[in-house]
């Protein structure tokens, strides 16, 4: 198995998030509402901004959902 990269992390966490923000039948927007930045937002979901794990933490909790969810 390939050593995962960073990038490759950022990307995945990307994917994940999208996946589970639809799969719950949110908009960006709603997350916005959830206690993000819309801005910011987007750019955790498009892997443009390397969140710390405090963000990845709350991503989790605001979508009520295991951490790992995200970073598998």
């Amino acid at each position: 198995m390939a050593k995962a990269t960073y990038e490759v992390f950022l990307k995945r966490f990307a994917a994940n998030l999208k996946r589970v923000r639809k799969a719950k039948g949110l908009t960006q927007e709603q997350m916005a509402e959830r206690g993000f930045n819309y801005r910011f937002y987007q750019k955790l979901e498009s892997g443009a901004y390397s969140p710390s794990m405090q963000t990845v933490w709350r991503v989790a909790d605001a979508l009520n959902i295991p951490l790992i969810d995200l970073i598998e």
